[in-house]
């Protein structure tokens, strides 16, 4: 009867003698709670996801008039397009975009996302970063941008100085689902996006959304956040662009890095020959200053060759 009593108390005496090993070792019981990162719901916009892509497309085909950006075929795009694609992998479906990766012929560094998915970096922007880790958190935050349509809630808030006049009505018609209102955006709504200048807010948000893409993706977020605060301290450097379009919503390494350590430690991917091998590629490049690119697309002499599948061309209303 005894033995039998023992056994029917055992159940409830095993839980309570865990509890209390738990809290005897220090860091047990942190480390048992700690729970893998999910990405957000980005919430709704009054500009559906079709809307999204078209508009980001036709803005691509103004990157393209206004910006040397090496082919899609280039061994150097290649390789930041399958970078893109491990970090695009780790998105829920139904949170997912058509993103496109593309590498411009600038000296200075900077990235930039447009609606719908097509991200753009710079040759300065591959050439500064100290590992693959770090280029992966680059691309990481602006695809979180455009995970969380930043871009289509600022124009909503209508706090953009170089949008057009007429915004809001211009919205209106894109959300009656008219094609006419895409073809009259042309590149005075295309200029407005790519001079965008996100919040604080926003790019805190971007952090953090970027932050668990790269996790998931077997990427150590605070390569990320390491990346961007070298940035602002170059200075002159070149960090510049990059931060004018992207303010530091402070703090940044420190944010991060409270987040992370809130989920299971991982065996990071920091590096690969690949990159390095890549990285000396983008070093002999031909790359313009920023100066040089102006002159050349006031002078309608920018060497692009033909648009990627889908890039319509500018002034027109249909697909390239």
């Amino acid at each position: 009867m005894r033995i039998a009593s023992s056994l029917r108390n055992l159940p409830i005496r095993a839980p309570a003698l865990v509890l209390v090993a738990m809290l005897a070792v220090p860091g047990l019981l942190l480390a048992v709670v700690k729970s893998v990162p999910e990405l957000p719901n980005p919430g709704q916009v009054p500009v559906t996801k079709q809307e999204q892509e078209k508009l980001g497309l036709r803005v691509a085909g103004e990157v393209y008039q206004q910006m040397p950006v090496l082919p899609d075929s280039d061994p150097v795009a290649r390789y930041v397009q399958q970078l893109g694609k491990r970090l695009q992998a780790v998105i829920p479906q139904q949170y997912d975009w058509p993103y496109q990766f593309h590498v411009v012929q600038q000296k200075e560094i900077n990235a930039f996302a447009l609606p719908g998915g097509p991200i753009f970096v710079n040759l300065g922007t591959i050439d500064s970063a100290s590992n693959e880790a770090q280029l992966a958190g680059v691309l990481a935050h602006e695809m979180a941008h455009v995970y969380m349509q930043h871009s289509i809630k600022q124009m909503r808030k209508n706090q953009v100085p170089n949008l057009i006049s007429g915004l809001g009505q211009i919205l209106g018609q894109m959300i009656g689902g008219t094609g006419g209102a895409l073809a009259s955006i042309g590149g005075q709504l295309g200029g407005g996006i790519l001079s965008m200048k996100y919040s604080r807010a926003d790019e805190a948000q971007a952090d953090s959304v970027g932050a668990i893409i790269m996790y998931k993706s077997g990427y150590d977020p605070r390569q990320m956040a390491l990346f961007f605060e070298t940035l602002e301290k170059q200075g002159g450097g070149g960090g510049p662009q990059f931060l004018s379009d992207h303010p530091n919503p402070g703090n940044r390494y420190q944010a991060v890095s409270k987040e992370v350590q809130n989920w299971p430690p991982k065996n990071y991917r920091t590096d690969t020959a690949q990159f390095t091998q890549v990285s000396q590629q983008a070093q002999r490049k031909r790359a313009y200053t920023a100066q040089q690119i102006a002159q050349m697309a006031q002078s309608g002499q920018i060497p692009n060759g033909s648009l990627p599948a889908g890039v319509p061309r500018p002034g027109t209303t249909g697909n390239a």
